[in-house]
Order: structure tokens, then sequence, then C-alpha cells
């Protein structure tokens, strides 16, 4: 491999790779948001739904159901799937886990009641379950350590492209093909490209057939050098060790967790409330609430695309640690006063207001990932980090289930309003969490503990 790269006088491989997660992602929220553009026409299809008016109780029901069983099974699967993607590496992992999903996504189209909707959406939610582990691996692997920011949130930023991709595609296949053929179309469009991913990344920047020294001797100035074949691997006992005692016996560890729980039920909220709060307490068409909904997806792209040059221009002025502890506090702070002020102009009935305030909010809130989700894989090593990361996305994701639980309740017993405004207090504990837990020493402590520890691993087994 060395030889070949030698003839190669530059190459971009980690940025053509970026881009194949940002289409991995992005397909996967399209796979997402088209289940729920087609709830009215499978609910039909199963007898639950006459096709007039709103969906009857029932229905809404047994749609609820589906989706928190989903939700379970993809947050549940964040755990063993990062691990799994340590062990295979992210190549062979990427590949088998886009295949599954993609493969239960088109099966969606056979399904024919609650139940067999139910398994098919479970099984695809636990092949989900690895996408943002895998994330969290390639960018640790192929990225400087200055772009690292960079890297994440533009392959990330696929949360938020996918679902307008959805809406706008996606609507008019349901609409003109029927919802069983989008599905079939979007498992193909999967599959397909878990054969792409497949044949072009590489585990390591050392073994990719296109990547020039130059690149290669770049990424590996702030990584160390990539590893061989032929190199000691940490057992599954010492990384899952290793990941545990990262997570719950560091400050920095403990603060990573606290942050990225209160941040599962923000973002839940934003990707799963905002639209019927439109719906039901404002506009009561679909198609408006569709427009007004679009308007905070498009601040959810702005602050994504925007979140890892302002993190990365930020720790290279101030520092790592400094700089991302500007890009989390100042953002969720501001996201904060415009949630608040939106309690008041919802109780007003004030739409146009309520739909700006969010839309910021929403596009603040993702300006903060830059800084705290690349905090999860910066403190531990290359080695654990797909398995450290599954375990925090792991946490967010089951307080993302339960999330349907909670806001539920309280707009049933105080409103839509309340409910909405509720991640005010989760934004207050984020906001202390990072404070308190996330700072130079904490942070430089973590790391080396990690580092520490899987040293001692790896002279065990050579």
């Amino acid at each position: 491999m060395v030889s070949v790269t030698k003839v190669i006088k530059n190459s971009h491989v980690r940025w053509i790779i970026a881009l194949l997660l940002f289409t991995a992602i992005s397909i996967n929220y399209i796979d997402r948001v088209i289940w729920v553009l087609a709830e009215p026409r499978f609910a039909q299809s199963f007898g639950w739904y006459s096709g007039i008016g709103s969906l009857p109780a029932s229905a809404i029901k047994k749609i609820s159901l589906i989706l928190f069983i989903w939700s379970l099974s993809y947050a549940l699967f964040n755990f063993p799937g990062g691990w799994i993607s340590d062990k295979l590496g992210a190549r062979k992992s990427m590949a088998l886990f886009f295949s599954i999903w993609s493969a239960f996504t088109a099966a969606t189209a056979a399904t024919f009641n609650f139940i067999s909707m139910a398994i098919v959406r479970a099984i695809m939610g636990a092949g989900e379950g690895p996408v943002w582990p895998l994330n969290a691996k390639t960018t640790k692997t192929w990225s400087h350590q200055k772009e690292e920011s960079t890297m994440y949130t533009l392959a990330g930023s696929g949360q938020a492209f996918g679902p307008i991709v959805a809406a706008l595609v996606g609507s008019f296949q349901i609409e003109y093909w029927g919802w069983q053929l989008t599905f079939v179309f979007w498992g193909i469009v999967g599959l397909i490209f878990a054969a792409i991913w497949y044949f072009y990344v590489r585990d390591n920047p050392k073994a990719h057939p296109r990547i020039s020294e130059k690149e290669l001797e770049y990424i590996e100035s702030s990584r160390g050098k990539s590893p061989e074949a032929n190199d000691p691997k940490l057992s599954s006992k010492d990384t899952w060790l290793i990941s545990l005692k990262l997570i719950f016996t560091t400050w920095a560890g403990i603060g990573e967790l606290l942050i990225f729980i209160t941040f599962g039920y923000i973002l839940f909220t934003v990707l799963y409330w905002i639209p019927p709060y439109f719906y039901g307490s404002f506009l009561h068409s679909v198609t408006k609430t569709g427009l007004y909904t679009g308007a905070v997806d498009s601040a959810l792209l702005l602050g994504y695309l925007l979140s890892g040059p302002v993190n990365d221009g930020l720790s290279r002025r101030l520092g790592t640690v400094m700089g991302r502890r500007i890009g989390s506090l100042l953002p969720m702070g501001l996201m904060l006063l415009f949630v608040a002020i939106s309690y008041y102009t919802g109780i007003a009935h004030e739409l146009v207001p309520t739909v700006l305030l969010l839309a910021a909010g929403a596009g603040l809130m993702n300006i903060t990932v830059g800084s705290w989700a690349v905090n999860a894989f910066s403190i531990s090593p290359k080695e654990v980090s797909a398995t450290v990361y599954g375990i925090y996305n792991g946490f967010l994701n089951v307080m993302g289930a339960f999330n349907s639980l909670i806001l539920s309740w309280i707009i049933i017993h105080i409103g839509f309003t309340a409910a909405i405004s509720s991640m005010v207090f989760f934004m207050a504990l984020f906001i202390l969490a990072y404070i308190v837990f996330i700072r130079q020493k904490t942070f430089d402590a973590a790391i080396a503990k990690g580092q520490k520890m899987v040293q001692e691993a790896l002279s065990r087994r050579s």
C-alpha cells in the first residue's frame, strides 16, 4: 500500500470519507422521516384509519407505540453497536449495519398489521444503532485533530439534510408511488450505498490505496502512526472495562454523560414534537405545518454546518477546552433564552414569532454539537472511541425514547406550549454539567487515564 501512495502527489481521501458519512446519515434520517410521512397511508392500509379527517386516537396510540419500540431498539443497540464497530472496524461495520437497516426499510413495504410493522421497525432500529458511534470512530481515525469538529459535524449535518429531502422527495413519492414502493426505493438506495462504502473506505489511513504520503503524514501528525495489521489489539473485556472506567470514573467522562442525557431530551423535543405543536396549536393544516417546520429544519442544518468551523476556529484561537466551552455554553445559553421567550409568544398565540424563536434555538442547539459531541471521542483513545461514543449515545437515545412519555404527560396535564418549553430545564442542566465537569484539568486527566489504560492492556497482550 505504501508504494502505491508514493505515486499520488496529493489527495483528499479524508474529506471524501466525510462526504460518504454525510450521505450515510442523510439516508438514515430519510428512512426515518418517510415512515412519519407515510403514517396516514399505512394506517389506512391496516384498517386503522378511514382516510377522512384526522387520525383517530386508536391509530395514534398504535403508531406511537411502534415509534417507541423503534426508538428503544435504536437506543439500546448503540451500546453493543459501538463495541462491534471497534471490533470489526468502520469499513465492515457500516457496510453490515447499513445493509441491515436498508433491508428492513425495504421490508417495511411487506408489513400488514401492528405486529409485523413493530417487528420490522425494531430490527431496522437495531441496524441504525451504530451510525453515530461510527461517525465518531471514523472522525477519530481519519481527521487531523484541528479538523475533527468540522469533519464530525459535516457528516452529522445529514441529520438535518435527510429530513429536508424526505419532506420534499419522500412526500412526493408517497403521494404518487404509494408508501410501499417508496420504502422499497430507499431500501435499495441504502444497499447500493453500503457496497460503495465497503469498496472505498478503509479502517486506517495507511491501508487506503488512494491516500497520498502528504495527506497520511498530515493525519498522523496529530493522531500518531496508523496501526499496522499485526499490531496488538484490545480484547473485548479490556475494551469494555476501559470505556466504562473512562466514562464513570473521570470528571470529564461523567460530565459528558450528563451532557448527552440532557441533550437527548432537548434534541427529541425539537425533532419530534415541534411539528405536532405547530399543527395542533396554530395551523391545523399538514401543508402549512410542513412549511413552518421546514424553517426549523433549515435552521438545524445551518447550525450543524456552522458547528464544525465555529468550534475548530475557537479551539485554534483559545485552545481546545476553552474554545469548546464557549462553543457550547454561549449557544446553549442563547437557546435557553429564546425558548423561554417562545413560551410567552406561544401562550399569546403568536405563530410567526414562536416559529422564529424556536428555529433560532434549533440552529443554536446544533452549533453546540461540534463541542460536546466531539469531546466524547477527543478524551477517548482511538482503540475504544466507538465503544465510548456508543455508550454515551445510547444514554442520549434512551432519554429520547422516554421523552415522548414525559412530553405526552405534560401536554395532557398542562399544555403543549409548556411541554415544548420544558426543554429549558434540561438546557440549564446541560450548562451546569459543562461548567462543573468539562475543564482543562479534567479533560487532560481523562485523556491521560484512557491512554494509560490502553497501553497497560496492550502490553499484557503483546
